[in-house]
């Protein structure tokens, strides 16, 4: 697997996962996302320093983006986000790229704990964050309009001092893998 910084050639990509039914329901945007809207999305990115967004590629496939937001090294925290290609899901791409995500962030930054949030229906995305030992540190209850309801999202945290215990720590972290 190939990893490298997100750039204007995965702009496409991105603005298509980001309007399929599997990728939207879980997301907080309105809808429909254009392309244009993408673009400036990513040249605001570009010159933002309090985030890291990656593409990840297999076989010359986009399989998965994630990113680092809200960085902040003075309170030692970082936020982590993740889309999987809706047509490779199921298929471990999105463990394997959190992992990737999460070692890189922790050993590049000075930072103590990565946070999350999610959707509370959402459940394969919070089993894959408590398999990989992130907790669940409260419910924002109603917190979000989404399809004409009210729902829940959940917060979860993963501190650094759990992470370097688990068999998913590495720090030689390398741009193919």
């Amino acid at each position: 697997m190939k990893v490298s910084k997100l750039n204007s050639n995965h702009l496409q990509e991105r603005c298509n996962w980001l309007n399929t039914p599997d990728v939207y329901l879980h997301m907080n945007m309105q809808y429909p996302i254009t392309i244009e809207e993408t673009i400036k999305w990513h040249e605001r990115a570009l010159f933002n320093s309090s985030r890291f967004d990656f593409a990840f590629e297999h076989q010359d496939i986009i399989v998965s983006m994630t990113g680092l937001t809200n960085i902040d090294t003075s309170n030692g925290l970082v936020e982590f986000y993740i889309m999987v290609n809706p047509e490779t899901q199921g298929q471990g791409y999105g463990k394997i790229t959190t992992e990737f995500t999460i070692n890189y962030a922790f050993n590049n930054y000075n930072i103590h704990k990565i946070y999350l949030y999610t959707n509370n229906f959402n459940e394969r995305a919070n089993k894959l964050y408590e398999k990989l030992g992130f907790q669940l540190e409260g419910t924002m209850r109603k917190h979000k309009f989404k399809n004409g309801v009210l729902i829940d999202r959940c917060i979860y945290g993963l501190l650094k001092e759990d992470w370097i215990k688990q068999s998913y720590y590495e720090t030689d972290i390398k741009l193919e893998f």
